[in-house]
């Protein structure tokens, strides 16, 4: 239960309502030991000396115990559901800031379903372990106030009783334990399913044209018929605790009806004595099984607090340094120097191979190359979604990983291939470019990216809802979306990575429009598909397996026979 202590962090700025909480459960604790003085005084004091005129007190005393213990109980378990709710919250903030700043090579290595378990289904399991900070703080003081009674009441039948206590303790010790197992099995089990689920509604289309219906089915079948047996053998152990604490605390009863009873025959107890504490051990058990259903809570919210510990630990691979400074304010150049990279996960193949070259100010340079060639690669360097291996990438004779991160991405506006918009209105994603935009500077970004009349032609012009990824927009729709929130952006860097290479013939030529419009008076990268696009590029760079084997420009290098002029005529087959 060590990992539980790191909630504490999270608690401590609600320990006010838990101090209040566990000062509602002496009186909490105090009330359920109520009827038992008053079924003593019922036995020896009514029924024994036949006292009708004092049953009217039964009643008043019973009543007015439950109407205490409303007001209490309500405040004693509202104040821990206050701590609850709250200390829920802060943990899911925390996992999805850390999930949003993640270094990429998490994202490639680890399925989505399994990160998106990390924010939904770790927390739900941990809730029921805080949720049972109530009975933590509540059921040891109703403990104590029994056991000082019992103690009280008779002592050498008390001490008889709590023979059972390491056979108690070694039950609850020994599932919980087995049972923190298989939950930590079974989180890891369902994050799987997750991802499956998370796979096919991305992947619907793929799903649906390949017929790939019956696959994922059984797939997702497959992983819930391990959840299930994983399921079957948690339950089975928290069903068997509760009959196993039961049959272990019956020996304990077989002992009071025993000696309880010897105790009324020879004169040392009294009938109300004896049913007295017969009815504190009956209330005792109540605890003791309260503590046996929390020990499996506690347990599985342990495995998630497990879970959720190494999860806040992953370690980022773009650090930012101590001593990082902003970007300059003007960039007068960009330079590739001596660079080598490989992707974590295949650390042996370089997929970029001392690579130099240099973006002067206010130039485009495009690079071209078939595909595994690295020019995407050059792109995620650029952008610090990954670090070089070895060499540098300078901007204004600094290397890159000198600069903050933030401020260098700030400066940086990339259009890409695989346009990415949020399930959101128009005017929200176009924002994204710049949250800080006026209404009338995202009608003129719309409008330089020839988006604007489309916009308008839709139902619900700025405010209407793109869809899942925008797939509610054709493809060259999406893409001038794209365009107008770089514009909005307004940044010094332009990234174009193989930004036509989906569309058809008529958006190509609308959105090729809007794009040499935002080149304009910008220092851009382009990542060429379609070469008829880079004519008028400053310098064309032509890759292969991630060297530099042509460099010039568009009519000398075709004139010049080499690896740029085959791709022009195969591009013109």
């Amino acid at each position: 239960m060590r990992t539980l202590r790191s909630l504490a962090a999270y608690v401590r700025p609600y320990r006010g309502w838990l101090i209040f909480s566990l000062v509602m459960a002496i009186p909490l604790s105090a009330l359920r030991v109520g009827p038992i003085p008053i079924v003593k005084f019922l036995v020896d004091d009514i029924l024994v000396n036949k006292r009708q005129d004092k049953l009217i007190w039964i009643p008043i005393a019973t009543v007015t115990l439950y109407v205490l213990n409303l007001v209490v109980r309500f405040l004693h378990y509202y104040s821990v559901r206050i701590v609850v709710v709250n200390v829920n919250q802060k943990i899911r903030e925390k996992i999805f800031d850390k999930l949003i700043n993640l270094s990429a090579d998490h994202f490639t290595e680890r399925k989505a379903g399994e990160l998106l378990s990390r924010i939904t289904a770790d927390p739900h399991h941990l809730d029921n372990g805080i949720a049972s900070l109530n009975i933590l703080l509540r059921e040891p003081i109703t403990f104590i106030g029994l056991l000082g009674y019992t103690l009280y009441v008779n002592w050498k039948l008390t001490l008889l009783t709590f023979t059972i206590v390491p056979a108690l303790a070694y039950v609850f010790l020994r599932m919980g334990k087995m049972v923190k197992i298989k939950i930590s099995d079974y989180q890891q089990q369902n994050a799987e399913s997750y991802s499956t689920v998370q796979e096919s509604i991305a992947g619907f289309r793929i799903v649906q044209l390949f017929n790939l219906q019956n696959y994922m089915s059984e797939k997702f079948k497959t992983q819930l018929s391990g959840i299930t047996v994983l399921l079957l053998k948690i339950s089975k152990m928290e069903e068997l605790t509760s009959p196993m604490v039961e049959l272990v605390t019956s020996f304990a009863v077989a002992l009071i009806l025993y000696y309880g009873g010897l105790s009324v025959l020879r004169g040392e107890m009294t009938s109300g004595d004896l049913i007295a504490f017969f009815t504190a051990f009956g209330v005792m058990i109540n605890p003791i099984r309260q503590l046996s259903d929390i020990n499996t809570k506690m347990y599985s919210a342990a495995a998630a607090m497990d879970r959720i510990n190494e999860f806040l630990g992953w370690e980022n691979k773009i650090k930012e340094s101590p001593e990082a400074i902003p970007t300059p304010a003007k960039i007068d150049s960009i330079a590739f120097d001596r660079v080598t990279f490989a992707y974590p996960d295949t650390p042996d193949h370089k997929v970029i191979q001392d690579l130099t070259f240099e973006i002067p100010s206010g130039k485009t340079v495009a690079l071209v190359g078939q595909s595994g060639s690295g020019k995407s690669s050059i792109v995620q360097l650029l952008t610090r979604l990954y670090d070089v291996q070895t060499g540098a990438i300078n901007i204004n004779g600094i290397d890159v990983r000198r600069l903050k991160v933030f401020d260098w991405r700030s400066h940086v506006a990339v259009v890409s291939q695989d346009v990415f918009l949020f399930h959101d209105t128009i005017m929200n994603n176009l924002k994204m470019g710049n949250p800080d935009a006026t209404a009338e500077e995202v009608v003129e970004a719309a409008r330089k990216a020839f988006a604007y009349d489309f916009i308008m032609r839709l139902p619900k012009g700025f405010e209407t809802i793109v869809g899942d990824r925008g797939m509610k927009l054709s493809g060259g729709e999406r893409q001038r979306i794209s365009i107008a929130r770089a514009f909005l952006k307004n940044a010094q860097f332009l990234i174009l990575d193989e930004a036509t290479s989906n569309l058809d013939n008529e958006s190509e030529k609308i959105v090729q429009q809007t794009l040499e419009q935002l080149m304009r008076n910008r220092t851009t990268l382009v990542i060429a598909h379609r070469l008829s696009t880079i004519q008028n590029a400053d310098q064309i760079i032509v890759l292969r397996e991630g060297k530099m084997i042509e460099s010039g420009q568009y009519g000398t290098l075709v004139s010049s026979g080499g690896e740029f002029s085959n791709l022009v005529s195969l591009s013109k087959l």
